[in-house]
């Protein structure tokens, strides 16, 4: 394994953006830089001046998926690689860390997101893609199988029997059926995903980091919650943001008419 950078990294404004940077196999997944992506997002995770992370990659190609020569687990025999899935994956584990990072993950995409390319995007909060993009969850073409989740994501993206058909298919989903399909959060023209995503980014950091927060802490845990057991943990969340200071600021900034100051205290 490489410890050679895979990524490259930048801010812009409020954002942390993290490129994927494999040009030469289409950005296909490895374990150095699924590794390199969440220590990035651990260091800016730490650092209030970031309000939202944005994956991306470049013109051709966000990610086509994972390339089985860059795992540890790529020339270990089958009970020893199954073994290694269910405890040291790198990849489960950044999928693990992905979802339960606590500010908003932005997948902005040009050209192909693949099999596992796919997959990182539908576990970011939303996709800003271009019309270039192409989408599929591609694994039964090869006799593989989504192992980042993509079949579970897929179906809560779109609904089951859309994400059957498109399994099933495995055909790349062109950017004006993703938008509809809900896959797509915008459609900008070739080349406009980055700054979109990053408009987007500058609108959340206008607002106060903790209610952000715990929104997608509620909206994470909301598929497995009656409308009661939302109702009482919204009380909850809405008591603790009641301690905080960038509550008071909110409320003053509304009363004095003027843009609040919120540090995430």
């Amino acid at each position: 394994m490489t410890d050679a950078p895979q990524i490259d990294v930048s801010t812009r404004g409020a954002a942390g953006i993290v490129r994927f940077a494999r040009p030469e196999a289409r950005n296909a997944l490895t374990d150095a830089m699924l590794a390199q992506t969440r220590a990035q997002m651990a260091a800016w995770e730490q650092d209030r001046a970031i309000a939202a992370v944005i994956l991306t990659g470049d013109d051709t190609a966000f990610c086509a998926g994972g390339d089985l020569k860059g795992t540890a687990s790529a020339q270990m025999p089958p009970f020893d690689k199954y073994r290694h899935r269910h405890t040291d994956s790198e990849w489960h584990g950044f999928m693990r860390y992905l979802s339960a990072y606590t500010k908003p993950v932005i997948a902005a995409v040009e050209g192909h997101a693949l099999g596992g390319g796919l997959e990182i995007a539908l576990r970011c909060d939303f996709i800003v893609g271009s019309e270039t993009a192409r989408l599929g969850l591609t694994e039964a073409r090869f006799g593989l199988f989504p192992i980042l989740g993509g079949a579970w994501s897929l179906a809560r993206a779109v609904g089951e029997r859309k994400a059957r058909e498109l399994a099933y298919t495995a055909r790349h989903i062109p950017a004006d059926e993703a938008l509809a399909l809900g896959l797509l959060n915008h459609l900008t023209p070739a080349g406009g995903a980055l700054d979109r995503a990053c408009e987007i980014a500058g609108d959340i950091a206008a607002n106060a980091p903790l209610s952000v927060m715990a929104l997608k802490q509620a909206i994470n845990r909301a598929p497995f919650q009656t409308f009661e057991q939302a109702l009482a943990e919204g009380g909850n969340l809405s008591a603790l943001l009641m301690f905080s200071e960038d509550r008071k600021e909110g409320l003053a900034a509304f009363t004095e008419k003027r843009k609040p100051g919120f540090k995430g205290e």
